[in-house]
């Protein structure tokens, strides 16, 4: 694979991973898990997982 395609591989699958966080975030927080440990189990900033529960109130 070259390189160019290798990136967009590589930030394809980020985006995915990054997507499934978000879904699992948001399914946490329903069931009352914090926003701090939904951090914690997603690998992201706590403040990144505000900003998703912030959109899936609109």
């Amino acid at each position: 694979m070259c390189n160019l395609s290798q990136g967009v591989y590589e930030r394809g699958m980020e985006k995915g991973k990054l997507e499934n966080a978000k879904a699992m975030a948001i399914s946490l927080h329903e069931s009352g898990v914090t926003e701090d440990l939904i951090a914690k189990a997603a690998n992201v900033d706590v403040e990144l997982v505000r900003k998703w529960l912030s959109f899936s109130l609109d």
